[in-house]
């Protein structure tokens, strides 16, 4: 018998996620020496806060280094509620919070407590890489719901409403988006409840990047938009992207409180609680972290005008401009070349990383993250023009 043989056949389906992939490749190649512009990576280029760093050693001082409870330390928890509460009008308990390692295993944690064999999950393409693996690991059917350029790549209610069926049990939303950078205004949140509402559908609303956004747009939160959407949503959020907490790995859900218990049934029986030393920086990151969401944001803003700008500029790029995140979603179509390829030859002859879209759920894109320096930023538009030129 064959080694592969001997797996599990929904690990054996998985694929291996690309933007790690070609992040860890860029990483590799900068370590060897060469000169390379990573477009690719997922997370802010700034350190944690001093303020947050501070925290933790204090955490450790303090000797606040043994297990917390598995759904997350009461004063975290407590943090978040007030949190949800003053920022996105939400009135939550600590028993409607679950504390988890990294928002990624929220998301997981939302999937795998809803879907049994044969569930189906709504997915808008494209859709973060992780979303479609998830839903393998679970035994679901995913029903990609196609989005376009013309549109914003937002979802159309009418179509919406063609996908769901009587197997359909949850759908994903992440907004701002990653990847397009695209995010949903209260009225059009709302025209997607309409649809919602006369189903059986309940909605993962994974809002990570709620404090990137762009051009004095503001956040509302899916579960904000009435009662009965409240009762129907698993929101989703965490600190690496907002607070540059990646390496901390911690991420929270807030939903139901019966979702809640269930969910965190597998908490106790696979990480247990999230890392102690963690949750208390992330306690201050709450308290005291406005001043600098608000730095991260007027900064990414002043990146986002200078790539697109710099893009614009060449008749076969056509970039989508963000209105919130560190990505921008760039049409390559013109160039010939699958996204894959149009990555792949860019990195080999330009030293240039970026995501080709192919693992987005889409052809023809790529997405470029302005999670560096405007020297990084400036180089690498120059770099991707010129490899454009010369196809």
């Amino acid at each position: 018998m064959e080694i592969l043989n001997q797996f599990n056949s929904h690990v054996t389906a998985l694929s291996k996620s690309p933007t790690l992939k070609i992040t860890a490749l860029a990483k590799k190649l900068k370590k060897e020496g060469k000169d390379i512009i990573n477009f690719a990576a997922g997370e802010p280029d700034f350190d944690t806060p001093d303020f947050i760093k501070q925290a933790a050693k204090d955490a450790l001082d303090q000797g606040f280094t043994k297990y917390t409870p598995s759904s997350g330390a009461p004063e975290l928890k407590a943090g978040i509620v007030e949190k949800l509460q003053n920022e996105n009008s939400l009135g939550y308990t600590p028993e409607n919070i679950l504390v988890t390692t990294g928002a990624k295993f929220s998301v997981f944690l939302g999937i795998f407590a809803l879907i049994e064999k044969d569930s189906e999950i709504i997915l808008p393409e494209p859709y973060w890489v992780s979303y479609p693996e998830m839903a393998k690991i679970a035994g679901a059917k995913v029903r990609t719901l196609p989005t376009h350029r013309e549109n914003g790549f937002k979802i159309d209610p009418k179509k919406l409403a063609a996908a769901i069926t009587a197997r359909s049990k949850l759908i994903i939303l992440n907004y701002p988006s990653n990847p397009t950078g695209v995010t949903y205004t209260e009225s059009e949140l709302k025209a997607l409840w309409d649809v919602i509402k006369d189903s059986n559908l309940w909605v993962l609303s994974d809002e990570i990047y709620e404090h990137i956004l762009f051009d004095k747009r503001t956040h509302t939160s899916f579960a904000a938009l009435n009662k009965e959407a409240y009762n129907r949503t698993i929101t989703v959020n965490g600190f690496s992207k907002c607070f540059s907490m990646t390496g901390w790995r911690l991420g929270y859900i807030a939903a139901p409180v019966k979702f809640v218990q269930e969910a965190s049934k597998m908490i106790d029986h696979t990480t247990s609680g999230a890392n102690s030393i963690a949750q208390k920086a992330a306690c201050v990151a709450l308290a005291k972290g406005q001043e600098w969401t608000g730095h991260i944001k007027k900064i990414f803003q002043e990146r986002r005008d200078l790539l697109f700008e710099s893009l614009s500029g060449h008749p076969s790029l056509s970039p989508l401009k963000p209105q919130g995140t560190f990505y921008l979603f760039c049409d390559i179509s013109q160039s010939g070349l699958s996204a894959y390829d149009f990555a792949s030859r860019l990195l080999d002859t330009h030293s240039v990383a970026v995501i080709p879209s192919e693992g987005f759920g889409i052809e023809g894109y790529i997405r470029i993250s302005f999670a560096t320096s405007t020297e990084q930023i400036k180089e690498g538009a120059r770099r991707i023009k010129e490899f454009m030129d010369n196809l």
